[in-house]
């Protein structure tokens, strides 16, 4: 969800008069520490018995990098959102995930070593992927939204900035 938001930051950003060239005096600390973290949580469901550690290790760095940049607008929401991702997920062994949202999406229960079904004993289910989105049909966490949220508001406010 972060790099959807960041990709809809800078459309959008760009869309409403932004400038690429204000981009040049974007300064990410320790950035390739982000794209480590992205891509371990991007390759983690094909790491089999590694899947839930690599996952919660580059939610880990995602938000070390977050607090690191916190002067950056939408930083700290995406330090929050891997917060609350990496909370849920090391609670309950696994992310959480929701049958019925499963069910109305069509999508098979997954076995990536990563989501766990939400059932009755699930710790802090409030913050597990319950939330069917059918325009994408996906399923996501209130921190998967609060990072996307993050993303756009630190990519859209940086190309508006004057």
């Amino acid at each position: 969800m972060l790099v959807s938001g960041l990709i809809a930051g800078v459309v959008l950003g760009l869309a409403s008069g932004g400038n690429w060239r204000s981009l040049q005096r974007f300064d990410l600390k320790l950035w390739p520490g982000l794209l480590i973290g992205v891509i371990a949580r991007a390759v983690a469901p094909f790491l089999g018995g590694l899947a839930l550690s690599v996952s919660i290790a580059g939610l880990m760095l995602v938000g070390l990098i977050a607090v690191v940049n916190r002067a950056l607008p939408g930083a700290w929401l995406i330090g929050l959102g891997s917060l609350l991702n990496a909370l849920v997920t090391i609670a309950n062994a696994g992310m959480p995930v929701d049958p019925a949202a499963l069910a109305a999406s069509g999508k098979p229960t997954p076995s990536d070593g990563l989501h766990v079904i939400l059932g009755p004993d699930t710790r802090l289910s409030f913050l597990a992927d319950v939330l069917l989105v059918p325009l994408v049909n996906n399923i996501y966490s209130l921190g998967d939204v609060v990072l996307a949220v993050g993303g756009f508001w630190m990519t859209f406010r940086l190309l508006k900035r004057q």
